[in-house]
């Protein structure tokens, strides 16, 4: 199973469904499960590191066939990243080479021998197991915050959860799960040996699976209840249900029907009503009138959930960013459209790249002279969520298990 999820996720697979839907399948014990999952993210999240730990034992990596470039990444992560001893790490790959690719047994087995942690002249692209543009976009964006930023997304993702009943807690730890507050109001942290599917108060609609940034993202729109919000991009409809559980009269507009109607089953396990529209906001839609509030959760590079997505790196070019950013600016402007004159625009993505973020807001604040920002008080709606200001927004920062947000507040002044 690890080989295979991780032969697939180096042919452009999502990892998270390809693991999903192979533990879905499998009669594996909670403990067999962590492995497997830590082996096949590790490999993902390291796997450039790993590769120049790998170079200096074989003379052309690239010509192995795919299987054993696999096996090797992840006898390499076994051994150096998690530690198992030398004799058990080496032994248990070179066994699955002999299931796999017989012929190329010794090699594995003489390289995970003598693999050591790269160390000579490691520049700090290769250090973090990032793409050198990624790692100066990173810098760019985040300064001496980036090398905190990039070694905490490169650590498991904790089990978070909205709450939306109160005694959803209570159930939690009656089933033998170890539950904390989260870092932002209404979240929370899971320990258990269940799936989150499984958990109590999951089918009843007490629990919503995301990461507190995301929530915290919501709370940026200072909306009351009864208020009209539009949740534009909104995707499976998270942030909608997050909306709607504050009271607000919400309509959610995602241009993918599929995901639209997947935000609408979510709505109904959760007892949530919205509305939903499907569009493409590339343009201004001229049958939805305009909000007093907006939200704009942008397509994006997802840099700043390399934690859980750290495929990403494997896929995302630089071009590809700067592609998005000018989507972005189409999105914010067909936000800025929805915005009612006096109204309230927020918008968000899930990167940390200036490009997707200060830069989009730059321009939108040039060629939109009636908008003007309005700060975010972060410190009072979240005060253990660490943040970067970026003059024109600010970078929610992943740290302690949280993931990356860039987000920018502005009011559409009236005329």
């Amino acid at each position: 199973m690890v080989l295979d999820v991780t032969r697939r996720v180096a042919r452009g697979a999502l990892l998270s469904r390809e693991l999903g839907r192979a533990l879905d399948t499998s009669e594996l014990e909670a403990r067999e499960r962590s492995l497997v999952t830590d082996l096949v993210y590790g490999v993902a999240r390291w796997r450039i590191w790993l590769d120049a730990a790998l170079a200096p034992h074989l003379a052309r990596p690239q010509g192995l066939p795919e299987a054993v470039q696999a096996i090797l990444r992840l006898g390499a992560y076994d051994r150096l990243k998690r530690e198992t001893p030398a004799h058990a790490a080496v032994h248990a790959w070179v066994n699955v080479t002999k299931r796999e690719a017989p012929r190329f047994a010794g090699l594995v087995n003489a390289v995970l021998r003598r693999v050591t942690p790269p160390t000579r002249d490691l520049d700090p692209a290769t250090e973090h197991a990032l793409p050198r543009w990624l790692w100066d976009a990173f810098e760019a964006a985040l300064g001496d915050d980036a090398p905190a930023a990039v070694a905490a997304m490169r650590q498991p993702a904790p089990l978070w959860f909205a709450t939306f009943r109160l005694d959803a807690e209570e159930a939690l730890a009656a089933q033998g799960a170890d539950v904390k507050a989260g870092p932002v109001t209404g979240t929370i942290r899971v320990r258990s040996e269940r799936r989150p599917g499984d958990l109590a108060g999951f089918e009843t609609g007490a629990l919503q699976p995301l990461n507190p940034t995301s929530a915290l993202v919501t709370q940026a729109l200072p909306a009351q209840p009864g208020d009209r919000v539009l949740d534009l991009c909104s995707g499976r409809g998270v942030k909608t249900a997050l909306l709607a559980a504050r009271g607000f009269h919400v309509t959610g507009i995602e241009r993918e029907a599929k995901k639209a109607e997947q935000a609408r089953r979510n709505l109904s396990r959760l007892h949530l009503d919205a509305e939903h529209v499907t569009r493409d906001l590339t343009r201004t839609p001229d049958d939805v009138p305009p909000a007093p509030y907006v939200l704009i959760d942008a397509p994006c590079s997802g840099t700043g959930t390399l934690r859980g997505h750290p495929e990403i790196v494997e896929r995302l070019t630089a071009s590809d960013v700067t592609e998005l950013a000018r989507t972005q600016r189409d999105l914010l402007d067909t936000a800025y459209h929805l915005t009612e004159p006096g109204g309230t625009l927020v918008y968000s993505v899930c990167s940390l790249t200036r490009e997707e973020g200060p830069d989009v807001i730059a321009h939108f604040l040039e060629t939109h002279p009636d908008a003007t920002l309005s700060p975010v008080p972060w410190s009072e709606l979240a005060p253990h969520v660490p943040t970067r200001d970026a003059s024109v927004g600010t970078y929610l920062l992943p740290r302690d298990g949280l993931d990356g947000f860039f987000v920018a507040r502005m009011t559409r002044n009236a005329r």
